[in-house]
């Protein structure tokens, strides 16, 4: 038995803020009722495969389960596979997969699902370069599932258990269905009943699951899943002040982001209880390479170092928050400053005379930014002041999150795209860099030396010489100011008091939770 490839972020775990894993016994808690949780935006897609977005994961996590996944401490852990093993050549993986796993349908998981979903993300998934060094995927078997690379990648156990984008299983009659056009059915401990848009959606207790006996608890997204209420009620408040009466009330029993001052009024009440998460999400924006004035790397560069991060990151946090020019988080194994001489250069009289250097003529720069977060939203007006103080014409465009991620694939519509970069840095370098890599490229034109880079870090025997090529990768963003990272936000949580089992994590987990009296 190989239980992976490492413990790739065991000593991340308390930047994370993640707790230890505890699970209160099933048996001692309560049963039934309908569990309230309350997030900011409402999802893109359920559809997994096509949105690295928050929104969809907090509902699709829920729903869908992987082969492999991540525990509490993100490193490698068996899901619906058995177990599995790796080819002396570390060409061939073979996979058992668990046996009486059944779909939302009531079918019995085997590995034809398997190798349809695989086949699927391979096809049209938005981090599809994952599988890229796949040669063939093999059902010798209903409960043996085989991957076969056309070259050795040491990496490509933590790669296939990201959950940026998961490799959800779904049935094999999903295969040749088209991004967002799924039937919402997995194998996870909730299935979807409704999604009514900007106000709620629906999970109810799926009858049919059966919890992995392997575990004793909550272990990340494995572990035992003991579903322990009826329904999960999710609802999308876009508004703090909002979330936060409903929690006072007892409205709602989860709230996924509770703002700074109010959390201060909130502590010491014993009906409330409150969770600091740090090292939320890099608070960033992708830059657009395809679009005038920023295809012009001066242009680029001079906004670079015209920013002021703390300035930016005190008004959109609200002072929750710390500065540091990683991409991973300190502690994390991959953890490297390269680049850190671009980063919070707050020189605006350098900018200004980059700018003039570029033969910036004063085009329009368009920012999107979205009004679901408001962190994103307060950023994006600081950052536009800024801009607009080292002579540059800037509009800002704000819209909802579903409707600001479906402009950001428009290369034409914007210049900078405001974002919070999640999962990816929680879950190691080759997950959070996707993004500028082809075929995903959120800043529209290749780079063939990140490119190259990226295929050199996946390929790279040691940690050591990874995290070395990690290092080049980093500073090559900064040099081409793929990114622009203002810091490390931080946030924080809330339940009602008679909520018990709930631990806080990347994404909420709504099994072993149940709503005493």
């Amino acid at each position: 038995m190989n239980r992976g490839f490492g413990r790739i972020a065991a000593a991340s775990a308390a930047a994370l803020g993640i707790l230890a894993l505890v699970a209160a016994p099933a048996a001692a808690q309560k049963r039934g009722g309908t569990l309230v949780f309350v997030q900011e935006a409402p999802p893109p897609t359920l559809d997994p495969y096509f949105s690295t977005s928050v929104s969809t994961r907090n509902v699709a996590m829920n729903i869908f389960e992987t082969l492999l996944t991540r525990d509490e401490n993100n490193g490698l852990i068996k899901e619906l596979a058995e177990d599995y093993q790796v080819g002396p050549d570390g060409l061939t993986y073979t996979f058992q997969l668990r046996k009486g796993v059944k779909f939302h349908n009531g079918k019995e998981m085997t590995s034809a699902d398997v190798k349809a979903s695989f086949e699927r993300y391979k096809r049209m998934a938005l981090p599809k370069v994952t599988l890229a060094p796949v040669a063939a995927f093999e059902a010798p078997d209903p409960h043996t599932f085989v991957i076969k690379l056309s070259k050795k990648v040491p990496v490509f156990l933590e790669e296939i258990s990201a959950f940026v984008s998961p490799i959800a299983i779904m049935p094999a009659e999903q295969g040749a269905r088209d991004g967002g056009k799924i039937d919402i059915v997995g194998t996870g401990p909730f299935e979807f009943v409704e999604w009514v848009a900007d106000s709620h959606l629906k999970l109810k207790r799926f009858e049919g699951y059966r919890p992995d006996t392997r575990y004793k608890g909550t272990d990340g997204f494995a572990g035992r899943k003991d579903v322990l209420v009826d329904m999960v009620d999710i609802r999308l408040v876009k508004e703090p002040g909002t979330r936060v009466a409903g929690l006072e009330s007892g409205q709602f029993h989860i709230v996924e982001d509770i703002p700074t001052e109010s959390a201060k009024r909130l502590e010491g009440r014993k009906d409330i209880v409150l969770y600091d998460l740090k090292n939320w999400w890099l608070h960033a924006a992708w830059v657009n390479h395809a679009r005038p004035p920023t295809d012009n790397l001066k242009v680029r560069r001079a906004m670079q170092i015209a920013l002021d991060m703390e300035a930016i990151m005190e008004i959109s946090s609200d002072g929750s928050y710390s500065l540091q020019p990683g991409l991973q988080y300190p502690g994390n194994p991959y953890y490297v400053t390269d680049g850190k001489d671009l980063y919070n250069v707050a020189d605006p009289d350098k900018a200004k005379a980059l700018l003039k250097e570029a033969g910036y003529k004063g085009e329009e720069f368009v920012i999107i930014t979205n009004s679901s977060y408001q962190s994103m939203y307060k950023a994006a007006q600081v950052v536009a002041e800024q801009l607009k103080a080292i002579g540059m014409k800037v509009r800002i465009d704000v819209f909802d999150w579903a409707t600001a991620m479906a402009r950001r694939k428009n290369k034409d519509a914007w210049n900078l795209w405001f974002t919070g970069q999640g999962t990816g840095p929680s879950v190691g370098p080759f997950t959070a860099l996707k993004d500028v890599v082809s075929p995903q490229l959120n800043q529209f034109v290749a780079d063939p030396t990140l490119d190259k880079l990226f295929q050199e870090m996946i390929s790279g025997e040691t940690q050591d010489a990874r995290k070395a090529t990690f290092g080049k990768f980093q500073a090559r963003v900064y040099d081409q100011v793929h990114f622009l990272k203002f810091g490390d936000f931080q946030r924080k949580q809330a339940t009602r008091a008679n909520v018990k089992g709930y631990k806080p994590y990347r994404i909420p987990r709504f099994w072993n939770v149940s709503l005493e009296d």
